[in-house]
């Protein structure tokens, strides 16, 4: 589940926190409340609560806190999902994280486990301390490359406690947690829930990376309309090729587990199981993905989009010269169109500017004016930087005029065209004083762009 981007506020995690870590643990342990499913009469249906849900692979745990329900699953290396095989994404490169994230991500060293893949459903889609995960998702890849889900049913609600430490033990001496919005929702409500039952956090001090995040800077722009939404079922099916069939809407989730409660019948919760698997196993191809994408570079990419966001990926981080490979690449793809052309010639220009290479950059922005639209803003923003390029470093000055008086006549804001007048001024100007320098006159043109 994806739900809306929700923040439990930080003064009540706090003083959770402060809580937990003052000891109040001592405090006896109280009976818990607890909810028992009726039947139609509206009588207790008492063996309910005592038996696990039916579901394929469904085992007992017994804890300290009771029994908690652990539903397991795996899927072959050799298994395809969509149009890639599952095998294939059993990668753990940690040395593309931080150009992934545009941060330092602290994995431990010499960490060669997979990274655990999590994902909850909940009794809510917008956080809230009535909020309560009763399907606590795990996926991680084994030796053999298989991929093994590992869920934590809540059979009712007096056993929250039981399953909060069955997750908890079972979360120990992972490398990585890997999630998809979960920094937004899925990790502050697990927090939530350890400390209200006066437990520690099992994922405090531990790694955390947000798919969703690295995601949209790979795959917001992309060529297909579709792949422009970032939500995961929306790149399982253009990335990985597999469109769900029958799937359960996500608003449905919270209501199909508040009728089990009410009835003890696990049927409707068998799809929801299902919908999480789907997450986790989508969310672990798609980072495996990203991370061959950063290892194999631009010869990696699908198309020019993917060269593109690599670029901007390298260039976030600092890796200009990786960056630059990039965008160049992005312009000889051969599937590059024009809107890729033009993003394309625009990055390299502003990175051969940022490095001080000046004609380099002003090549870039002449290429760009070859391709793009001469009324959109990108053109405007590529003559203004050629008009200052030539009055200022190269000193053609009639270029520049020419460069300036061009882009007066295409602008409509009031602001620029007060700038403009006023740089059109200053040109003709200084063209005045070079009007008895014949050394200097001879060097003030050079073509336009378009031929002109």
């Amino acid at each position: 589940m994806t739900p809306p981007e929700t923040r439990v506020p930080s003064r009540t995690l706090e003083r959770l926190r402060q809580i937990v870590k003052a000891g109040v643990s001592s405090v006896p342990v109280v009976r818990e409340l607890t909810y028992e499913p009726v039947g139609s009469d509206g009588l207790p249906i008492v063996e309910a609560p005592h038996q696990a849900p039916p579901f394929p692979g469904a085992t007992d745990i017994e804890t300290p806190y009771g029994i908690a329900s652990l539903v397991e699953r795996s899927y072959e290396p050799d298994a395809y999902h969509g149009g890639v095989r599952i095998g294939t994404a059993a990668v753990f490169a940690p040395e593309t994280l931080q150009t992934l994230a545009g941060r330092t991500v602290a994995v431990p060293a010499g960490a060669t486990r997979s990274p655990l893949f999590f994902d909850l459903e909940t009794t809510g889609l917008h956080g809230g301390a009535g909020t309560i995960a009763f399907l606590v998702g795990m996926g991680f890849f084994d030796e053999r490359g298989a991929f093994q889900t590992r869920q934590f049913f809540l059979r009712g609600f007096g056993n929250e406690r039981a399953m909060l430490h069955a997750v908890a033990a079972h979360i120990e001496g992972i490398p990585l947690v890997v999630t998809y919005n979960g920094g937004s929702f899925d990790l502050p409500l697990m927090e939530t829930r350890w400390l209200f039952h006066r437990m520690p956090p099992a994922f405090e001090g531990r790694p955390h990376f947000d798919m969703l995040v690295t995601a949209r800077r790979l795959w917001k722009a992309a060529q297909d309309e579709e792949a422009r939404s970032c939500r995961l079922v929306a790149l399982e099916d253009v990335l990985i090729g597999n469109r769900r069939v029958g799937d359960v809407p996500g608003f449905e989730i919270p209501q199909r587990y508040f009728d089990f409660v009410r009835s003890g019948d696990p049927a409707p919760l068998e799809p929801v199981l299902e919908h999480n698997r789907l997450d986790l196993l989508s969310t672990a191809l798609l980072f495996g993905r990203a991370q061959q994408l950063v290892q194999q570079g631009p010869a990696g990419a699908s198309d020019a989009y993917e060269c593109l966001s690599l670029a901007r990926l390298h260039e976030r981080c600092g890796a200009v010269e990786l960056a630059d490979e990039a965008y160049r690449a992005a312009l000889e793809h051969p599937l590059a169109d024009r809107a890729a052309r033009e993003r394309a010639w625009y990055g390299l220009a502003i990175l051969q500017r940022r490095r001080r290479r000046h004609e380099d950059a002003a090549a870039s922005w002449r290429e760009l004016l070859l391709v793009v639209d001469r009324r959109s803003r990108l053109a405007a923003e590529a003559i203004e930087a050629l008009a200052i390029h030539h009055e200022h470093r190269a000193r053609n000055l009639r270029t520049a005029r020419a460069l300036a008086h061009k882009a007066l006549a295409g602008e409509r804001d009031p602001k620029q065209r007060e700038a403009l007048e006023h740089r059109l001024a200053r040109l003709d100007r200084k063209l005045e004083l070079a009007r008895g320098d014949q050394a200097l006159a001879d060097t003030v043109t050079t073509p336009l762009p378009w031929g002109e």
